[in-house]
């Protein structure tokens, strides 16, 4: 286990992104203005429509960065223009130079999920349950469309607006993929530390289990401010994940409904043919039971001990993707090449 835990832990490094050169005929409908954020492989700024004022976020993707992986840029661009739903981010447009990739969506201006929970006045177990219910409306069409994110952390939750009522938008679908069939295994390890799901460090293949796995961890944050899964270092909590062991502190835990719970418990099930399905997820009675008891000082505090937060939710700063284990070196990866059907392994999700 540790021989995989140093190879996974290798494959941690930064690529530069480059500048490229913006297409003339995106400037001449769209005008650039500040940086919202960056990743590994793009950088994203907020634009404005020329014509209508209106502002979008544009995220850059340099092609030198994503050398030998343009198959996941494909992917990507092809689940944009396939999904519609009112909590995954929609596409708006799309340019490409032989330098980079430009692709328009809507832009989100009430920030990314913990941020808004610091700037709340209230907060309750039941708006902790609307939240996970628009995170599950959102990953239930997914999966019904073939599609695993993959990716599913706070940083890829954005609120559309500022407004205490404001919907959810699930973001970032550069490690996603389309199914070829429900049977479909995946075997490239992807992810983001803490709330990557363990099947895919034991590199045993998976699907769209992993989402669930993710909102696990999420919800169990959204609920006492702090992960299920920690460790000293990047080791320790991979060791954790794969163990799957996590407990419910008395004091933290005291007001949170055992319903919570248990719908926790169903998510983070750590055989993946056992885990509780999107669909399944979304009708569990938590979503019909959450209590009103305010829960905000323990979530808030727990959010803002800076220590214990960055070791176990933000372990490697502007963190990396995972390469394919299997062939670390090899950049040429395709979706073809990736996609094993579990009929033809004999084992499965």
């Amino acid at each position: 286990m540790a021989s995989i835990l140093n190879k996974i832990l290798g494959l941690f490094k930064t690529k530069d992104r480059e500048d490229v050169q913006i297409p003339y005929n995106f400037e001449k409908r769209y005008r650039i203005l500040k940086v919202i954020g960056t990743g590994s492989f793009a950088i994203v700024k907020e634009c404005v429509d020329k014509t209508t004022g209106k502002s979008y976020a544009l995220k850059i993707i340099s092609k030198k960065s994503i050398k030998g992986k343009e198959q996941m840029l494909a992917t990507e661009q092809k689940i944009l223009e396939k999904i519609h739903h009112p909590n995954l981010v929609t596409l708006v447009d799309f340019f490409e130079t032989k330098e980079g990739v430009f692709i328009v969506t809507d832009l989100a201006r009430g920030g990314e999920l913990f941020e808004q929970l610091q700037n709340k006045r209230s907060y309750t177990e039941q708006d902790a349950a609307n939240l996970v219910r628009q995170i599950l409306d959102g990953v239930s069409y997914l999966h019904d469309n073939g599609i695993v994110h993959r990716d599913l952390k706070p940083e890829n939750l954005l609120f559309k607006d500022k407004s205490e009522d404001s919907e959810l938008l699930i973001t970032d679908f550069g490690l996603s993929k389309i199914l070829k069939s429900n049977n479909d295994i995946l075997l490239t390890a992807c992810g983001t530390p803490g709330y990557v799901a363990p099947e895919v460090l034991t590199q045993n293949g998976h699907g769209k289990p992993v989402d669930i796995w993710s909102i696990g961890v999420i919800t169990y944050t959204l609920l006492c401010g702090y992960p299920p899964f920690y460790g000293e270092d990047q080791n320790s909590l991979f060791e954790s994940i794969m163990s799957g062991a996590y407990e419910y502190d008395d004091y933290e835990w005291l007001d949170i409904s055992s319903t919570a719970k248990d719908l926790i418990d169903k998510m983070l099930t750590r055989d993946p043919s056992k885990r509780i399905t999107a669909k399944e997820a979304l009708q569990h009675q938590w979503f019909k039971t959450a209590t009103t008891v305010d829960i905000l000082k323990t979530v808030q505090n727990n959010l803002t001990a800076k220590e214990r937060f960055r070791r176990a939710i933000h372990l490697v700063k502007d963190i990396n993707r995972f390469r394919n284990l299997n062939s670390p070196t090899d950049q040429s990866e395709t979706v073809d090449q990736e996609h094993t059907n579990v009929n033809n392994e004999g084992n499965g999700n």
